[in-house]
């Protein structure tokens, strides 16, 4: 008799509760009465970048696939905007955008081996770029930016991209590719092993005076350090062996010079005691004069040697 009565009770809860319930409040969204979105995901890609000195060849290749709970049937639409971006001063800021750059409707999709639909071999030029957003090729320096924003729009007329799309999808596991971006840069290539001479008379050492009685020579290294950056081996040029010891180079700090679309400046000026360097220089032919001094009153004068001669100029210091 006890278990029937405290069965009874439990059922009569059981329909207490069922009566209480608001069907508004529904604590669980299932995956059925959530939302379906769609992605773009990067299947190949091979260039992120313009060369300035080779325009007509600077493309952008690159193969996407839609990603949504069918295979990319849900996507009817694929869209692309264009932003520049000025980034550098030299000529004003020509910044503009965004601006329509390109439309895909799903006729133009195709279905690859894995039975996703996508867009295969999608090209962009600079020239397209720059005609895009109506900017010539001299407006375009180095540091300058194409942005592009890409969206997909479902056959339910919803519309995604990364803003609205979670960090995951836009990360690397999903490999979304919503957004990317086309950075304008030179080339630049000095980096290598190349011979010096040190003037005797133009070495200062103001600890004790060492001089030398003949030139120095040796060899400098250049060294790349990105982005058209580089560092010498030894910024001294032989001087500090004179002045300290066979072993001492100057190779530490800041120093570096920089190749800016075939225009070099030294753009790195303390060392690592915190001395402040001065340079001047000057291309003849194979040679490259620098002469330097610092802040504790060292200095020297090299000739850099380059068989194939140097190929840059020297911006105004």
């Amino acid at each position: 008799m006890k278990n029937k009565n405290l069965f009874t009770l439990f059922a009569m809860l059981l329909i207490f509760l069922s009566a209480c319930r608001d069907e508004n409040l529904a604590p669980i969204a299932t995956f059925d009465a959530a939302e379906k979105g769609a992605y773009v995901r990067v299947v190949t890609q091979n260039n992120e970048n313009i060369n300035l000195f080779d325009l007509t060849n600077s493309v952008m290749e690159y193969t996407v696939e839609f990603v949504d709970l069918e295979q990319g049937n849900l996507v009817s639409e694929y869209n692309l905007q264009i932003t520049y971006e000025d980034n550098n001063p030299e000529n004003g800021d020509n910044s503009r955008g965004p601006v329509e750059f390109r439309s895909y409707a799903a006729s133009e999709f195709t279905t690859n081996k894995a039975g996703f639909k996508g867009l295969e071999n999608i090209q962009i030029t600079a020239q397209q770029a720059l005609d895009a957003v109506g900017i010539g090729a001299d407006q375009l320096l180095s540091g300058d930016r194409f942005r592009f924003t890409g969206n997909v729009t479902t056959t339910a007329g919803a519309n995604y991209n990364a803003s609205n799309s979670s960090a995951a999808v836009n990360g690397n596991s999903f490999r979304g590719f919503f957004n990317f971006t086309l950075a304008a840069f030179c080339p630049s290539n000095l980096e290598g092993e190349f011979a010096y001479t040190t003037v005797a008379t133009s070495i200062n050492c103001p600890t004790n005076g060492n001089t030398t009685n003949s030139d120095l020579t040796g060899t400098v290294s250049i060294i790349a350090l990105g982005d058209g950056e580089y560092n010498l081996s030894d910024w001294s040029f032989g001087s500090y062996a004179v002045c300290y010891g066979a072993t001492e180079k100057a190779n530490s700090g800041t120093l570096k010079f920089t190749d800016t679309c075939q225009e070099v400046s030294f753009t790195g000026k303390i060392d690592n005691l915190n001395e402040k360097w001065a340079f001047t220089s000057e291309i003849d032919g194979t040679a490259w004069k620098i002469s330097w001094e610092n802040t504790f009153e060292e200095k020297g004068a090299a000739t850099i040697i380059n068989p194939a001669g140097w190929d840059f100029v020297l911006a105004e210091e």
